[in-house]
C-alpha cells in the first residue's frame, strides 16, 4: 500500500464493487456521467506488473462495472482502456481501468474511438477553456457556509463541476451571479448534464436580461418564472447530483448575485444524502413541487 496513492484508499462513498483482488469505484474526473474504474488491491503500477489473477479479475470485473452504469445511466456506447507510462497519459501511477460511458453527441465526431479521447475533458490537469475555472475539492465539508469570508461561490462551483444534475429554486437572479457560474452550467449541459432553474418575479427583482443569458445555454435546460401574483417567493436552493447516486443540498439565504454568492453575509446550510438522506430527500421532493406548481411557467422569448 502506498498512502500517498488515491487508489489504495480512495473515498469510500466512490466505491461500488469489491471482491478479494480488485474494487471498481466513480472517477474523480469523470470525462462522461458513469465514468468508472476499476483497481486492483495491491498498488502495481501498470497493466504489466499485475499477476495474471489481478488481470483476470479485472477483466471479469468490466462487465459487472458496465452492468452498474447502465442501471444508473443510458449510454449509447462504451470505451474501455489503460493508460500505460507517463507518455500514454498516465498521472496516477496505481494500474486502473478506464469504463467510460459515451452518448450520442458528445463530441462533433466519435469516428476514431480511443484513438481520440473526448477532447475537452481528456487532460483534466491542463489549463481549463477560457472562462471556466474548474474547481476539484469545496473548502470545507462544514454544514454551515457563512459568507463573507466564507463565501458560498466556490463551493457551487466545486459541486457544478462534478454533477450529473442542478435543481435551482432562486427568488432573485441578476446577470452578476449568472456570470459567476454561467462557464460552470455551460460545462454542466456539455457534459449531458440536466439543469432546471426556478425564479420568480415577484418585487420585479430578477433581470429579464440574466434570464436572456440563461436561455442561451445550449443543452438540457428547462428555465421557469414562478409568477406570484397573490403572495411573496423568496426561496434560495441549490441542489446537486452526482454520477455515483450521492447529492448535497444548500438552503439558505443567497441569491444568484455576484454579492450574495462572493461577499455577502449569508448562510446556507448543506444537506448531504451521506449524513440526512432524508433531509435531502425532502429538500429535492420541496423542488418538484415548486418546479411543478401551476405559477411555475416556462420562460420564452
Amino acid at each position: 500500500m502506498n498512502l500517498a496513492c488515491p487508489f489504495c484508499e480512495p473515498a469510500r462513498d466512490r466505491v461500488f464493487h469489491e471482491d478479494p483482488l480488485v474494487i471498481a469505484l466513480w472517477d474523480g474526473f469523470p470525462v462522461s456521467p458513469g465514468h468508472a474504474l476499476i483497481v486492483p488491491r495491491r498498488h502495481v503500477p501498470t497493466w504489466f506488473d499485475a499477476t495474471r489473477e489481478e488481470q483476470a479479475a479485472i477483466l471479469r470485473t468490466i462487465d459487472r462495472v458496465r452492468q452498474e452504469i447502465l442501471r444508473r445511466y443510458q449510454p449509447d456506447g462504451f470505451n474501455i482502456g489503460i493508460n500505460v507510462g507517463e507518455a500514454a497519459g498516465q498521472t496516477v501511477f496505481h494500474l486502473h481501468l478506464h469504463v467510460i460511458p459515451r452518448y450520442r453527441g458528445d463530441v462533433p465526431n466519435p469516428r476514431g474511438g480511443v484513438r481520440r479521447v473526448i477532447p475537452h475533458r481528456a487532460d483534466y490537469l491542463a489549463s481549463p477553456p477560457p472562462g471556466l475555472d474548474l474547481v476539484s475539492l469545496p473548502p470545507h465539508t462544514r454544514p454551515l457556509i457563512r459568507g463573507d469570508a466564507d463565501p458560498l461561490l466556490p463551493h457551487l462551483r466545486s459541486d457544478l463541476d462534478r454533477a450529473l444534475g442542478a435543481d435551482l429554486a432562486i427568488s432573485f437572479i441578476l446577470r452578476s451571479g449568472v456570470r459567476l457560474i454561467g462557464e460552470h452550467l455551460r460545462d454542466l449541459l456539455r457534459r449531458g448534464g440536466r439543469l432546471r432553474i426556478l425564479t420568480g418575479d415577484y418585487l420585479d427583482v430578477t433581470e429579464p436580461e440574466a434570464l436572456r443569458e440563461l436561455q442561451d445555454l445550449e443543452g438540457n435546460l428547462n428555465l421557469r418564472v414562478f409568477e406570484a401574483r397573490a403572495t411573496s417567493f423568496h426561496p434560495k436552493a441549490f441542489i446537486f447530483r452526482f454520477p455515483d447516486g450521492s447529492g448535497t443540498a444548500y438552503v439558505g439565504s443567497s441569491n444568484l448575485t455576484a454579492s450574495a454568492l462572493n461577499n455577502g453575509v449569508e448562510w446556507n446550510y448543506r444537506v448531504v444524502t451521506s449524513g440526512d438522506p432524508a433531509g435531502f430527500t425532502e429538500v429535492q421532493a420541496a423542488f418538484e413541487a415548486l418546479f411543478q406548481h401551476p405559477a411555475a411557467r416556462p420562460v420564452d422569448d
